[in-house]
């Protein structure tokens, strides 16, 4: 069946990329300006287009062919960038068609997240080894579940979902969360470049809301919140070894869409706030360094490359 993807000048529509211009290793972050950021450690680039909301800049790292795309904020803009970074590496744009033997992308997200469990310390890393979804775009795609644990994610969280929804309310029963796994080959480089670089990180699950405020349970006068209290039920969520750690924005879909199509794919993010203090920030930039150098060296290991020295 031929694919409807959306070519326009020879380019994918939001992404203004032409075939060649990405790399099949691939970061992923949510703020445009620090895409420059992962770029200024390149040892070249040979493209770089900005459209729309979008950035994307390609070149290579340590020998790595690689590229960075900054999709800004939410699911939303991650399925477009994903599905037509897929287009673009794997189907010709005159046929619509996929082009067999297309080699799997890499992708790695590098994002800032908040704590769920407030024994885990501001500055640490969280490196992915499931999603939990409270979005439904998601929903959208109808991709068998990874393994048992993703089921048992998802039975769980409707659960906590439902029991801290006050009775009465409006939408109680109709927000369905879905999960999804990271490649362990991820997890595993990130938590094998983290532990190289001696930067303190911890394994877990990260939550993904579609929005900063109210879907992450954060008080503003005049609005009610379906959820009042979900960064506290959800610490409580764990299965098998797997207890949610942080909540983001996009891993969600991230892991759902790149798992199906044969990506390897995964995440870290340092924790940024405790629960219970969401307003207090940490000055996160050093951070972002850190995770960037993380990231990094682990797209070289997945590539059987040695990691340059790092800090």
């Amino acid at each position: 069946m031929k694919s409807e993807i959306v070519v326009v000048d020879g380019k994918v529509l939001h992404l203004g990329l032409a075939r060649g211009q990405l790399a099949r290793n691939i970061f992923l972050v949510g703020d445009p300006a620090r895409a420059n950021r992962v770029a200024e450690r390149f040892d070249n680039i040979t493209a770089e287009v900005r459209n729309r909301e979008y950035v994307t800049i390609t070149g290579s790292y340590n020998g790595v062919p690689v590229s960075v795309i900054g999709t800004g904020i939410g699911v939303d803009n991650v399925e477009i960038a994903l599905v037509e970074a897929y287009t673009v590496c794997a189907f010709d744009f005159d046929s619509a068609e996929y082009l067999p033997g297309s080699t799997p992308l890499k992708f790695i997200r590098i994002g800032t997240s908040a704590g769920i469990q407030d024994n885990i310390e501001p500055g640490t890393m969280a490196i992915s080894t499931y999603a939990l979804g409270l979005d439904n775009a998601g929903l959208y795609y109808d991709h068998p579940a990874a393994d048992q644990v993703v089921t048992q994610i998802e039975e769980r969280a409707l659960e906590i979902l439902t029991s801290c929804t006050p009775a009465g309310a409006r939408f109680r029963n109709k927000i369905v969360p879905y999960a999804a796994k990271a490649s362990p080959s991820v997890a595993a480089a990130l938590a094998d470049s983290a532990a190289s670089l001696k930067f303190d990180y911890v394994f877990g699950i990260t939550a993904a809301t579609p929005g900063f405020y109210g879907p992450s349970s954060r008080f503003i006068e005049g609005l009610a919140n379906t959820i009042p209290s979900i960064k506290t039920q959800l610490s409580n969520l764990q299965v098998k070894d797997h207890k949610v750690v942080n909540m983001e924005m996009e891993s969600s879909l991230l892991f759902h869409l790149a798992g199906h199509l044969g990506c390897l794919v995964g995440t870290i993010c340092p924790i940024i706030s405790k629960p219970t203090a969401s307003t207090a920030i940490l000055d996160y930039s050093a951070s972002i360094e850190s995770a960037i150098s993380i990231a990094m060296s682990a797209m070289c290991e997945l590539n059987g490359v040695q990691p340059v020295a790092s800090t």
